[in-house]
């Protein structure tokens, strides 16, 4: 089958956008990637995560289903992105997401109110899932993990891109095993 590869940019309405071209255009199936930051100490820098579900802490996906619907990612393909993930070689967990529209604005709403519950902080899951969901396309989630606050050294609490090496290996590592997953090798 057919492969593309997008960037539809930051946040839930261009996620939503994105996948309206897609479905609009034959496709089937979608992975979304990229960078997140994590809420667990459990969850290290460059470490893969692949996202079961999502807080819909936006506002995108309450245009296309009640508040009640669960942004969950198609179970199939979650578990296949799980387990390429499990025999590379960076850490990686199967978890839930928290997703907002305040990409710098993180705070005990999300650290507090869902510690314990959530791996990760993005801005595109939720919607995604949801939008996926309400166009009949088969969704799934991988991310990587660029920085997280609740790790006790300071250098992986803040964002420094893909020059730091784990973030970098973390990127690669899911690029390949994303592109596995979508093409069926």
């Amino acid at each position: 089958g057919e492969l593309t590869l997008m960037y539809s940019g930051m946040g839930g309405p261009a996620t939503a956008n994105a996948l309206e071209m897609i479905r609009a255009n034959g496709g089937r199936r979608v992975v979304v990637f990229g960078a997140c930051g994590g809420t667990d100490p459990k969850v290290a820098v460059g470490d893969l995560i692949a996202v079961s579900g999502a807080v819909r802490g936006e506002g995108t996906s309450r245009y296309y289903a009640p508040p009640e619907f669960p942004a969950a990612f198609h179970p199939v393909l979650t578990t296949r992105l799980f387990e390429a993930a499990r025999t590379a070689e960076v850490g990686c967990h199967l978890g839930i997401a928290y997703t907002t529209d305040a990409g710098y604005r993180q705070g005990p709403e999300i650290y507090d109110a869902y510690a314990g519950l959530t791996i990760a902080v993005e801005s595109e899951c939720a919607a995604a899932a949801v939008v996926g969901a309400r166009l009949g396309l088969e969704m799934g989630a991988l991310l990587f993990c660029s920085d997280n606050t609740t790790l006790p050294k300071s250098e992986d609490q803040v964002y420094g891109g893909l020059r730091n090496p784990a973030t970098r290996r973390g990127f690669e590592t899911g690029a390949d095993i994303v592109v596995d997953a979508l093409s069926g090798s």
